[in-house]
């Protein structure tokens, strides 16, 4: 039986709060200290790194199939 994959796309949700992340604490919050702001940015870029790493387990990149595989070895009739 083939194995059933999930169909909702969940990396977008990862870029989605990144971009709220690094960008709703600086507009809400003008008076932020700097370390504040360089805060929210490097969990911005934590989320952007997370969803390319689900993007990648979503998309199937660098899996290949067993079936397509050439044969290895030397044939017996050979």
């Amino acid at each position: 039986m083939a194995e059933s994959k999930n169909e909702t796309p969940v990396a977008v949700w990862y870029f989605i709060g990144a971009t709220f992340a690094g960008a709703l604490p600086n507009l809400l919050f003008p008076g932020l200290d700097a370390w504040v702001r360089v805060l929210f940015i490097l969990v911005a870029l934590v989320l952007i790194f997370a969803g390319f790493v689900q993007l990648r387990r979503e998309t199937g990149w660098g899996t290949k199939p067993k079936g397509d595989e050439p044969p290895t070895g030397a044939s017996p009739h050979a």
